[in-house]
């Protein structure tokens, strides 16, 4: 009897493991069989240009030169500072080209634009090259200037400072995600992370407002600045992978691509941290698996979400022809 019961069970088990590599092997997946935990991955996310979708590759393609990154916005705001700085003459317009908000006026805008699409194109140079220095798409760096601070690189309200009206939050924030950054602009002995006082004097090295200079910018300063955006960048989409994995126990590479990490990485830069968690815990939820943007669209609630979701899809949005077409 107790040979019977040996045999009995040693029957079972065999079957039971039949069971399992016939479902396992044989194309029959369960989602709780999913794994919430995945290998760790070789390369950042935000560095791997692979599986770009064509809808994409306007804003993550690289150019081949500066000059493909060339710009003519009538940038208001640009153009009221170049006449109140004394860079333009405006005095043939009415108010002296000027409006109440420091933004030129119409007359304003057309003396000023020349001088406006020289400015915009100044750091085109030094934003390529920091794609090759750090790694950031060009295309973003361009268009996220543009929109933040009209390249104009001045002080605001003692709070944004530079081209990318970077915070004293928002550069700590950035070296606490990137060594390369942190060693960068860091004073050895220094805890730059919770240093509030040592931030301002970063962000301050960061106006390249010069009176004296041609256009009213001081462009040997500009190129550094540019380099120290970017890694600011590279640094919040560092920031963002971790995200992604506290979200949803998924390395970054296995829950979203090449062209969701940067857009979620604008939206971490101008909304916040909280604001994409929430979406891509909402979003996994539902998908239980690998994302894309049009997925974590759908799960992007509240005010100040929808205009960091905004603002990643207007710089992200088709502005430059790439990749070339073919005659």
């Amino acid at each position: 009897m107790r040979t019977f019961n040996r045999e009995h069970s040693r029957f079972i088990i065999l079957f039971i493991l039949a069971l399992v590599l016939l479902f396992s092997f044989g194309g029959v997946v369960f989602l709780s069989a999913q794994p919430t935990v995945v290998e760790a991955q070789t390369i950042s996310t935000c560095l791997n240009r692979v599986n770009i979708p064509i809808s994409d590759l306007h804003w993550a393609y690289v150019p081949e030169t500066p000059d493909q990154l060339y710009t003519e916005e009538r940038y208001y705001f640009l153009a009221g500072q170049l006449i109140a700085n004394g860079v333009v003459d405006a005095s043939t317009c009415p108010s002296n080209g000027l409006m109440s908000t420091g933004y030129a006026n119409a007359c304003g805008m057309s003396v000023a634009e020349p001088t406006v699409i020289i400015v915009q194109n100044l750091i085109n140079e030094p934003i390529l090259q920091a794609y090759d220095d750090v790694g950031v798409p060009p295309v973003i760096l361009k268009l996220l200037i543009g929109t933040e601070s009209q390249f104009w690189p001045s002080q605001i309200n003692s709070v944004h400072y530079g081209y990318g009206h970077l915070t004293n939050m928002g550069i700590r924030n950035a070296m606490q995600w990137n060594p390369d950054l942190y060693n960068l602009l860091c004073p050895s002995g220094v805890d730059c992370v919770t240093s509030y006082s040592v931030a301002d004097k970063i962000l301050v090295s960061l106006v390249d407002i010069c009176p004296s200079c041609e256009y009213g910018i001081d462009t040997s300063k500009a190129d550094r600045s540019v380099n120290i955006l970017a890694e600011s960048l590279l640094g919040y989409c560092y920031q963002t992978e971790q995200l992604v994995y506290n979200a949803t126990g998924w390395y970054s590479g296995y829950a979203v691509d090449y062209a969701t990490i940067w857009k979620l990485t604008l939206m971490d830069y101008n909304a916040g941290s909280q604001c994409v968690y929430n979406a891509l815990e909402s979003t996994f939820a539902y998908t239980q698996g690998p994302m894309r943007w049009s997925d974590i669209s759908a799960h992007v609630s509240g005010d100040l979400c929808t205009r960091g979701w905004n603002y990643a899809n207007t710089i992200t949005t088709k502005y430059f022809d790439f990749p070339p077409t073919e005659d």
